[in-house]
This record gives C-alpha cells, sequence and structure tokens, in this order.
C-alpha cells in the first residue's frame, strides 16, 4: 500500500517537474519578453514625435501594428499635451520681491485626433497603453497554477521641442 502511494506521488511530481514547470517559465519568459518590446516600442515612438515635432498617418498605423504584434493584445492611445501659461491675476503680493506676478504652467489633455499631427514646442506627448485581452496560455497558467503578473498597464510622455 506504502509503496503504491509512493508511486503515484512520484508521478505527479514527475509531471509537475517534467510538464508544468517548463511550461510556466517559458510562458513567463514569453510575457516579460512581449511587455518589455512593448515598453521599447512606446519610448521610441515618443522620441520619434520628439525629434520631428510632428506625427503623420503612417507613424500612428505602424506604431499600433508594432503594439500589437508582440503577442499581447494592446489599446493604445496617443495624446497631445498642450502647453498652457497661466498667470495669476490676484498674486500675493511680496513688498520685497519686485516679480510678483506668479505663473503656472500647466498641460491640457487633447483626444482630437486632428491635434495630433503638428506639436508646438514645449508640448507634450503621451501614449497610454492597457492589455485587453486575455491569452489562453495566461488563462491557463492562472487557473491551474495561479502566477498571473496582471494586466500591461502604463503611461508614458515626453516634452517636444
Amino acid at each position: 500500500m506504502v509503496d503504491t502511494i509512493s508511486k503515484i506521488l512520484s508521478i505527479v511530481l514527475i509531471f509537475l517537474m517534467l510538464v508544468l514547470a517548463p511550461l510556466l517559465i517559458s510562458y513567463k519568459i514569453d510575457d516579460a519578453v512581449a511587455r518589455r518590446e512593448i515598453l521599447f516600442e512606446v519610448t521610441q515612438f515618443i522620441d520619434k514625435v520628439r525629434d520631428t515635432q510632428s506625427v503623420t498617418d503612417t507613424d500612428l498605423d505602424q506604431f499600433y501594428q508594432n503594439c500589437n504584434s508582440h503577442g499581447l493584445t494592446v489599446d493604445v492611445r496617443v495624446r497631445r499635451l498642450v502647453k498652457t501659461v497661466v498667470i495669476d491675476p490676484y498674486p500675493k503680493i511680496d513688498p520685497h520681491d519686485p516679480h510678483t506676478e506668479e505663473v503656472t504652467v500647466e498641460y491640457t489633455i487633447t483626444d482630437d485626433p486632428a491635434a495630433l499631427y503638428n506639436f508646438n514646442k514645449g508640448d507634450g506627448v503621451q501614449v497610454v497603453v492597457e492589455e485587453i485581452g486575455i491569452s489562453p496560455s495566461r488563462s491557463f497558467m492562472y487557473r491551474v497554477l495561479g502566477a498571473d503578473s496582471g494586466p500591461l498597464k502604463f503611461t508614458l510622455a515626453g516634452i517636444v521641442g
């Protein structure tokens, strides 16, 4: 009886070590590489916009395709951050400071697609990436082993000019 239990236990352990462990490691490596490649695509796009101060439809289409070509299904939103300078009409007056104006720089998010094509110096470009789908292997690993790093979601921005 003890011999049978130990054989069953050893078969289960062998299955775990030879099948599930390599699957989990492979999945984690593929997921990490895909996330890193999407991050690389976003940083390259932001650098390109910062250098050229403009975006074309071809650039956007290529960027969207590149982000979704690494195995994860992601939603990518590109936004323009318009730089505005706000002068306080009622500043706190300091008798020892001749410069009593209070100036604040704010960035306003513009979701208008037409606003993306030409940037002014000092404007910002913001890219929001969110994972919208789950792969079957990830779903399987989560159900079997509970191993999941969560959905991919990040925002990167850069100042043009």
